[in-house]
């Protein structure tokens, strides 16, 4: 047995995350690593932890979505008074989208000790050792973090962008799989979004051999379905700030693919579909036509977030109406189902927006595609994290049942008004506190 263990909440909002995190963690083989469910298992096992081992970490990755859970935060806030309890023997550590945009309020308000900021492969492992080793005192020379220190946080500095080659998408010596991330980082900083201001404008690339390599280990598995992580599908390869798509790497990788894994394992490729979506201006009939040359999926989901040229150029989407109009057309024409998502509620959307909007899904629904729907939620992390979103007027409402009616829109935009409404409650409540960590996220 050894002296020290960490447990990871691992469910399913958050294991895509702790399958990366965890990939590392166990190849280092220091430490006992379990992988628990549900948080009030958690809270059950801390008594059994504490006395089976000198020190346990106990780490926590969640997005602002799970904080508005009543019982979610009320665990929280329960794991850690327990740890207040142990002082010294466990160290709660939080990580993902929310801790990373509001470290301060994971911090104040949720009672965290440490907060891992951004990309946790090599942060976390480092926290692990100093912690394990030299107690709290160890945690001042690890970069990526951020903590309390005499009731004032410290943040210890960024950490270079992680190269993903070096470690492993999934544990799969546990037989877990899934998404393989093949890109991280995004050049086109939209404001709505957490990616480039969490991840960097700097786009990184997985190999092809390294994609293929994990491919090919969870189809002779029996995994057979071969699906990936990427905030645009089509922006494979693209290098360092670049927004220009590199077809041919992308060629590169589904072909390679196709031959080492959907040959050889009867395997089966989802592309351009959950967990990721494609850009409408790369969605040329080229880019299409390789999909479809090797992909399974049906549908493919196109971002276009607006049908507004002036709501576009408000969030820095970096593309237009007509773009998408051109990719719902090449997607169609190709033989894919496009769902187009778009995002209502912004805080300066005016009538006029809703109409051009309306107009826009209107067209695409007549060419045959699916209007996939969202409303906009102030993401920390994101430059919009300090906006309240706009109530929805009440005509538009019903020029959007009208198309649901006809089965041409879907998604759970009514259940994230609720949520955005929640948290700028938690906002004013203080227990998000976005604005207190500005400089960070501007500096990106």
């Amino acid at each position: 047995m050894r002296e020290y263990a960490i447990v990871l909440l691992y469910s399913h909002y958050n294991r895509y995350s702790v399958n990366a995190l965890c990939g590392v963690i166990d190849e280092n083989n220091l430490y006992d690593v379990y992988l628990v469910n549900d948080l009030v298992d958690i809270i059950n096992l801390i008594p059994y932890f504490v006395n089976k081992y000198k020190r346990v970490i106990v780490g926590i990755s969640f997005s602002t979505y799970n904080l508005v859970d009543d019982v979610f935060l009320k665990n929280i806030k329960l794991i850690n008074s327990l740890e207040k309890r142990y002082r010294g023997r466990i160290l709660s550590v939080a990580g993902g989208p929310h801790p990373s945009g509001d470290p301060i309020g994971s911090l104040y308000s949720l009672g965290f000790s440490v907060v891992v900021i951004g990309e946790g492969e090599e942060a976390f492992p480092e926290l692990a050792n100093s912690y394990f080793i030299k107690g709290f005192d160890g945690l001042e020379s690890v970069r990526g973090i951020m903590y309390m220190v005499s009731g004032e946080p410290v943040f210890t500095g960024r950490r270079r962008l992680v190269e993903l080659d070096k470690y492993p998408p999934f544990p799969y010596w546990r037989n877990i799989f899934g998404p393989i991330e093949i890109t991280r980082g995004c050049p086109n900083g939209c404001y709505y979004c957490q990616v480039s201001y969490l991840h960097g404008f700097y786009q990184r690339n997985r190999s092809v051999d390294n994609i293929v390599m994990y491919a090919r280990i969870m189809a002779a598995k029996g995994y057979r379905d071969i699906r990936f992580i990427t905030p645009n599908g089509l922006g494979y390869g693209m290098k360092t700030y670049s927004r220009e798509p590199k077809l041919d790497k992308l060629l590169e990788l589904l072909d390679s693919l196709y031959k080492d894994v959907v040959v050889k394992y009867n395997a089966r490729i989802f592309y351009g579909t959950f967990p990721s979506e494609v850009r409408p201006e790369h969605l040329t009939e080229e880019a299409a036509g390789i999909l479809k040359k090797y992909v399974v999926n049906k549908n493919i989901i196109i971002g276009a977030q607006s049908g507004s040229e002036r709501i576009l150029k408000f969030i820095r989407r970096g593309h237009s109406v007509e773009d998408v109009l051109n990719a719902v057309d090449n997607a169609i024409k190709t033989g894919f189902i496009p769902d187009v998502d778009f995002i209502l509620g912004f805080p300066f959307e005016e009538d006029t927006d809703y109409e051009d909007t309306l107009n826009t899904m209107k067209v695409l629904a007549e060419k045959g595609a699916r209007i996939h729907l969202h409303y906009f939620m102030p993401l920390p992390g994101s430059p919009y994290s300090f906006l309240e979103p706009k109530e929805i007027p009440e005509w538009v409402r019903r020029e959007i049942y009208k198309l649901l009616g006809k089965g041409r829109v879907y998604g759970q935009w009514m259940q994230q008004e609720e949520v955005s409404k929640k948290i700028v409650y938690l906002r004013k409540k203080g227990v998000i506190m976005p604005s207190l960590f500005k400089e960070r996220i501007y500096s990106g």
